[in-house]
C-alpha cells in the first residue's frame, strides 16, 4: 500500500513495479530478452543442423524444436515473446527486402516466384 501510495502522490496510476521490471526498465523487449530470444533462435537453428539428417531441412526442424520447447516451458519463455515479436518483425522486413532485390527484372521475378511461394 506504501508504495502504490507513493506512486498516487507522484502522479502515477498506482501500479506498482516488480522486481524484474525494475530491473530492465519495465520495457517489454530489452535488450537482455532481445538477446535472450535471439540465442534461444541460433541455439534451435544450431541443434536443428546437427540432428537434422537431410540437407535442406534444419529450418523446419528449427521451428519444430522452437515450437516443443514454447510448448514444454510456456512461463519461462513468456517474458520473451515481445523481444521475439520484434526480432520476427525484424527478420521479416529484411526478408522481404532481400526478396525483392532482384533488380527489378520482371523475369527474374517470375523465375524465382514459385520457389519463394515454396519457402512461404
Amino acid at each position: 500500500e506504501a508504495a502504490a501510495a507513493a506512486a498516487a502522490a507522484t502522479g502515477g496510476g498506482g501500479e506498482v513495479e516488480t522486481a524484474e521490471e525494475a530491473e530492465d526498465g519495465g520495457d517489454e523487449a530489452s535488450v537482455a530478452r532481445l538477446g535472450s530470444a535471439l540465442a534461444l533462435g541460433v541455439a534451435a537453428v544450431a541443434l536443428s543442423r546437427r540432428l537434422c539428417p537431410v540437407p535442406g531441412y534444419d529450418l523446419p526442424v528449427a521451428t519444430a524444436l522452437t515450437v516443443a520447447a514454447a510448448t514444454a516451458f510456456p512461463a519461462a519463455l513468456a517474458p520473451l515473446t515481445a523481444a521475439a515479436e520484434k526480432l520476427g518483425t525484424l527478420a521479416l522486413y529484411l526478408f522481404f527486402a532481400t526478396a525483392g532485390w532482384v533488380g527489378g527484372d520482371f523475369g527474374t521475378i517470375l523465375g524465382g516466384a514459385p520457389l519463394l511461394l515454396a519457402f512461404l
